[in-house]
């Protein structure tokens, strides 16, 4: 609640000039009475008004509130699921469900499920590991562009001419022509690789040394040739189509989907994807795993704005989760564990990454009192209520997750 006060207290002169409106009732879509220009986790409606920087911000409040209720909802599901496969107390699960409030209502259900999983750790016994390769997520170089854009009243931000830094993580780009490693960093290749590949190649013309899951005819390597398929599916041969995982040290005759050790080379008139230095026209994509920064010029609270917004709305790899007992004296017990952690974690664990990336953004949407104050007067109450739920949601999906995980490792 803190939160609402601190964004309403710099706006208490327009809400007073404002209240007459704000309280006469809403029943129209055209009723200048009414919000209907903003919703969170939605496109604002330009007739909202405000100039080009209140625009940005209020679209910060609605990209940023949108994932924040979206993690309060996903993160109830994955807890009341670990909680009821755990077997949780009925009483104690009726009343996490019979909680009105949404944010209380998650809380619930994660006090239940941290509490299940003590429970039933106990009755396992043995050694529990997780082995986690978190998510990765990655910012639209063209979603904060646009927004820049926005910032300064043009029509577009030249990324060529103001090329974005990726602080941290690396900055994909497609390429026309070669792309090279920087200095003792590894290449990521989508296109032709001039040397070996590792991860998936899919083959022209003839085949590929697969020691994985081949999409396509696998063969036995050697004279003998025959059916190269193994016991487990995979392939290990060659591989007419695309293989998952290439064998090593083997070069890639087509496409290369993974790293590179030599170049990344565009076919005439195609272009590659890749993080390393491009010798010819290229195009920024994307930034994987790092702070986004740079561009072109915008106001120090515009710019962060977009930060919040291209925050939310970014793209995150699902994390990959290994789950195993060992040792247990309950083995049923373990089963359960294992097959609901299974199912939930990888959820519970994709949120708290982006939450928390979010979380670091919160002083930014709570700061915007002064920059809106100049859009439809029956919106500054909504979209300032909006700011202060959504940082609070987050706060307290921070929290949970926290929680859980600690309570599952």
């Amino acid at each position: 609640m803190n939160n609402l006060i601190n964004f309403k207290a710099p706006l208490a002169l327009m809400v007073a000039l404002a209240a007459p409106l704000l309280t006469n009732g809403c029943s129209a879509a055209d009723n200048p009475l009414c919000c209907t220009e903003f919703k969170a986790g939605a496109t604002i409606d330009a007739n909202i008004g405000g100039g080009a920087e209140a625009q940005v911000a209020v679209q910060a409040v609605a990209d940023f509130a949108g994932i924040a209720a979206a993690g309060i909802d996903d993160i109830t599901t994955a807890c009341r699921g670990i909680a009821s496969d755990l077997e949780a107390d009925k009483a104690k699960a009726d009343a996490a469900e019979q909680t009105t409030d949404k944010r209380g209502r998650m809380n619930a259900w994660c006090a239940l499920a941290v509490e299940t999983i003590g429970t039933f750790k106990g009755k396992a016994g043995g050694s529990l590991t997780i082995d986690v390769k978190p998510p990765v997520c990655s910012a639209s170089i063209s979603a904060k562009a646009n927004c820049q854009a926005k910032c300064s009243g043009s029509a577009s931000c030249d990324v060529k001419a103001n090329p974005p830094k990726c602080t941290g993580g690396s900055l994909e780009v497609t390429c026309k022509g070669s792309c090279e490693a920087e200095a003792g960093a590894t290449l990521k290749c989508e296109g032709g690789c001039t040397g070996t590949c590792s991860g998936s190649c899919t083959a022209q013309g003839g085949g590929v040394e697969c020691t994985g899951k081949c999409e396509g005819t696998c063969t036995a390597g050697g004279a003998a040739g025959g059916d190269g398929i193994q016991a487990d599916g995979t392939c290990k041969g060659m591989c007419t189509g695309k293989c998952a995982v290439v064998a090593p040290s083997a070069h890639c005759e087509g496409s290369c989907e993974g790293t590179c050790d030599a170049k990344c080379e565009a076919a005439a008139g195609a272009s590659v994807k890749c993080d390393g230095k491009c010798t010819g026209d290229f195009e920024p994509i994307k930034c994987e795993g790092g702070k986004l920064e740079g561009g072109c010029m915008a106001s120090a609270k515009c710019d962060a704005n977009c930060d919040a917004s291209v925050s939310a709305k970014a793209e995150c790899s699902p994390p990959s989760i290994v789950i195993a007992f060992s040792g247990a004296t309950d083995i049923t017990a373990a089963a359960r564990i294992q097959a609901t952690f299974e199912a939930n974690l990888p959820l519970i664990f994709a949120f708290k990454s982006r939450l928390e990336g979010m979380a670091k953004l919160t002083a930014t949407i709570t700061g915007n009192a002064d920059v809106i104050v100049d859009i439809k007067a029956a919106c500054i109450l909504q979209v300032g209520a909006a700011a202060a739920s959504a940082v609070e949601d987050v706060t307290a999906s921070v929290s949970a997750t926290g929680s859980l995980v600690a309570a599952a490792q």
